[in-house]
């Protein structure tokens, strides 16, 4: 069995019970019954490799994600900040703009009307 594990990690190809029972000349049957605390082990050290495996993998995948998250976030914030500031600007420009067209049409502001009201009195 660490013959099998051994050459599955020098191979790159996956260790199983099906290869150990042909090293063996063993039929499928005869393995499992005689030899089911040595299949547990096996299993166990396929488990172990595995979660490994997946630990490396996901540490550099999750690593990745962090920093192209960072800097969508970061790209986010900045377009946030110019279309806040492109919203103001449109702001005071149609506010200046409510203010001409009200002076050409010859609209009284009552704001203003009650401000010269009051100074008045």
């Amino acid at each position: 069995m660490a013959a099998e594990l051994a050459d599955s990690e020098t191979t790159g190809r996956r260790a199983t019970v099906t290869n150990i029972e042909r090293r063996l000349g063993v039929t499928h049957a005869t393995f499992y019954r005689n030899f089911p605390d040595l299949i547990q082990w096996f299993q166990g050290q396929l488990a172990i490799r595995r979660d490994e495996a997946v630990t490396e993998k996901d540490t550099t995948k999750r690593e990745d994600d962090l920093a192209r998250l960072r800097r969508e976030n970061t790209d986010l914030r900045k377009q946030v900040k110019i279309y806040a500031e492109a919203i103001r600007q449109l702001t005071l420009d149609k506010a200046a703009l409510e203010d001409k067209l009200q002076s050409l049409e010859g609209v009284t502001d009552l704001d203003e009307r009650r401000r010269q009201h009051a100074d008045r009195r």
